[in-house]
């Protein structure tokens, strides 16, 4: 029995790993040895929105930009653009992708990681996950 236990345990975090460092990265835009200039950050006029809605296959996550924004002092350049740009664009991170965040300090986890400057994501879906019915 626990040679079958350590076989499946040992199995999915070999599974695990795999996911987390074999899935595609897509890569748009111009080639990489073609030089062309840097893209300007998208600053919107005004104050910044009260939240941000993502829409996610494990519940919408809403994000409450103004709580950061005012836990900054209004410093967007606490994450603008070294850990997020400042886009409309949606963020392309799936449930492989928290582990690999959290171990390489970006996205959300460079703050909200075990040992981060609040709290950690790290199984705690329903701080930022709606519960879907």
């Amino acid at each position: 029995m626990r040679y079958i236990l350590g076989f499946f345990l040992i199995g999915g975090l070999a599974m695990t790993v795999w996911v987390m460092f074999s899935s595609p990265v897509k890569k748009e835009g111009p080639a990489v040895n073609q030089a062309t200039p840097a893209a300007q950050p998208v600053v919107p006029a005004g104050p910044p929105p009260d939240t941000i809605t993502f829409e996610n296959n494990y519940g919408r996550s809403i994000f409450t930009h103004k709580q950061h924004y005012e836990r900054v002092m209004g410093d967007c350049s606490t994450c603008h653009p070294k850990i997020f740009p400042q886009s409309r664009e949606p963020i392309k991170y799936g449930k492989a992708m928290h582990r690999a965040a959290e171990a390489t300090k970006t996205a959300c986890a460079a703050c909200h990681r075990v040992g981060g400057t609040t709290f950690a994501a790290d199984s705690n879906c329903v701080k930022c996950h709606e519960v879907k019915r």
